[in-house]
């Protein structure tokens, strides 16, 4: 296990260091896939509740597994915030998945990776999920045990809930904007279809999934009025 005040240290120096222009959950995502020895990274907070929000992700394919998950309603981060544990899942081996729908849809975009979920819980509680994808293209193992990505994620955590502009800086725009969407889009099908909200956002994850596409990309369909659901 590392050092506690080691790797404290070595963050802060990878946040200190990313560019100023990135945001703060974009300079910490960096700094934990650096740190972790990982391929790509993402950071979900509110997991399992219908303010569910990915703030962060290093690359495209890591944030469109982020929104699988959601769209899918199954997968390693789901389960690590449920479960408050590090939830391991790889993509690609047969027999080896517990999320058989995940793993299938997300061959399409990694063929074969491990994804870590890494719970964030600064204050006993989980927060939120970082999650570190590995390629084939990398070691088998990360360069950090289970302790110190338990340590690491609690500090990423801690640096969101405890900075009072952390998440402000977002809140406009950016993945913000992206779940606010979904849920004036949810507003619509309940109005459109007389279903309850949780039938409404279900609607519209099956048709992300049977369109092989985001959440948010729905969203906006549905919001911009191309997209109308009508009572059969």
């Amino acid at each position: 296990m590392v050092d506690r005040q080691d790797l404290l240290v070595r963050f802060a120096t990878a946040i200190a260091t990313a560019p100023v222009a990135d945001t703060l959950s974009a300079r910490l995502c960096h700094a934990c896939r650096d740190l972790a020895g990982s391929d790509a990274a993402a950071i979900t907070v509110s997991y399992t509740s219908a303010s569910r929000v990915t703030l962060c992700a290093t690359d495209e394919v890591s944030r469109r597994l982020e929104d699988l998950q959601d769209v899918v309603g199954e997968g390693p981060g789901r389960a690590a915030s449920e479960s408050g544990r590090i939830e391991v899942c790889p993509v690609g081996r047969a027999g080896e998945g517990r999320w058989a729908h995940f793993d299938e849809a997300a061959q399409e975009l990694v063929g074969s990776a491990v994804l870590h979920a890494v719970p964030m819980r600064p204050d006993g509680e989980v927060f939120g999920v970082l999650t570190l994808y590995q390629t084939e293209s990398l070691p088998g193992r990360l360069a950090l045990d289970d302790p110190t990505l338990l340590m690491l994620a609690a500090a990423t955590g801690a640096a969101l809930v405890r900075d009072p502009t952390a998440l402000d800086e977002e809140l406009l725009s950016g993945p913000w904007a992206s779940r606010a969407r979904i849920h004036q889009a949810t507003g619509m099908v309940v109005a459109q279809l007389g279903v309850s909200a949780d039938d409404a956002l279900a609607v519209l994850r099956a048709h992300a999934y049977a369109g092989e596409t985001s959440l948010s990309d729905i969203a906006e369909q549905v919001t911009g009025r191309s997209l109308r659901f009508t009572p059969q």
